[in-house]
């Protein structure tokens, strides 16, 4: 599939993050949820990405934003991880629609484990399980290939993951068949969206596929060499500081306009872009808003 066409305009809206900023009133939980509000000619069209681990902040957040759930338009899941899809059906219910699209991997539903420091499941619970889902209005919109929501909104699919220095695993376990196996969260995916006379905004959940393979990818995608965003979570809170050094270096020689990111970045992650990255690099937190 070909994907060049371009949106007129996108307004970001970070709605949930780890840190509610400065002097706000919003609140914030370990997760993320991200609004995208997309322009194309004469359609305009609100898809929210990923859910936190629960409702009550986002729905708090949205009303201090003057933005109505019943104005989201489809719900796109980053990965399977609780504090990406635990508010979902809540979310779902706020929305108060039938055959709302739900887009995700369809990996989302397995059982995924961690050991330490004790076992537990952090993927997608009951309550938000396939069922639940459908119950309150979820269209469950299932894909591991690239696709456009509407076009100029890409969903990037399972990321290749080329660069040496992403291929890290975060100790999750997949339970299938009686075994556990390492997980490599192959359901890993994030949003591309090109715009018109700017180049391309990358949001990313967690970018367990590696923020510098997602930005490849989503290049790639929308044969589109500008980069004028990467925004969403980086997950490297526990990465090594050679990591760290070669996500900033490659962010830099990619010449990414602007690199917004919290969540579960890391304070020596964001300490480094901030050096490196200098005023091309800003702190996420709710209400952090980018206009495209």
């Amino acid at each position: 599939m070909v994907f060049n066409e371009a949106v007129n305009s996108v307004k970001i809206v970070t709605i949930l993050d780890d840190y509610a900023g400065y002097e706000t009133s919003f609140l914030a939980q370990h997760g993320i949820a991200i609004l995208l509000e997309v322009r194309r000619n004469d359609v305009r069209k609100r898809i929210l990405m990923d859910t936190g681990q629960s409702a009550l902040p986002i729905l708090h957040n949205m009303k201090l934003l003057d933005i109505d759930p019943a104005s989201i338009d489809a719900v796109v899941l980053s990965h399977c991880h609780y504090d990406h899809s635990q508010g979902l059906v809540d979310i779902l219910k706020a929305i108060g629609r039938n055959d709302v699209p739900v887009i995700a991997h369809p990996g989302i539903f397995r059982s995924n484990y961690v050991f330490k420091p004790f076992i537990r499941n952090i993927g997608i619970t009951r309550e938000n399980g396939r069922e639940a889902i459908e119950d309150v209005g979820g269209l469950l919109v299932l894909v591991d290939e690239p696709f456009e929501i509407m076009p100029g909104v890409i969903v990037t699919g399972e990321v290749p993951r080329k660069r040496d220095f992403e291929k890290q695993g975060i100790g999750t376990w997949n339970l299938d068949d009686g075994k556990f196996t390492p997980d490599e969260i192959l359901d890993d995916l994030s949003l591309a969206v090109k715009v018109k006379g700017k180049g391309l905004a990358i949001i990313s959940g967690c970018s367990h596929a590696g923020i510098v393979n997602i930005i490849d990818w989503s290049k790639e995608l929308a044969e589109e060499s500008r980069v004028d965003l990467v925004i969403g979570g980086f997950h490297l809170i526990e990465a090594s500081t050679e990591r760290i050094e070669k996500t900033a270096q490659a962010l830099k020689s990619l010449d990414v306009g602007r690199v917004v990111t919290g969540h579960c970045t890391g304070l020596a992650a964001l300490s480094e872009f901030s050096r490196v990255l200098e005023d091309r690099f800003e702190q996420l937190h709710v209400g952090t808003t980018v206009q495209m």
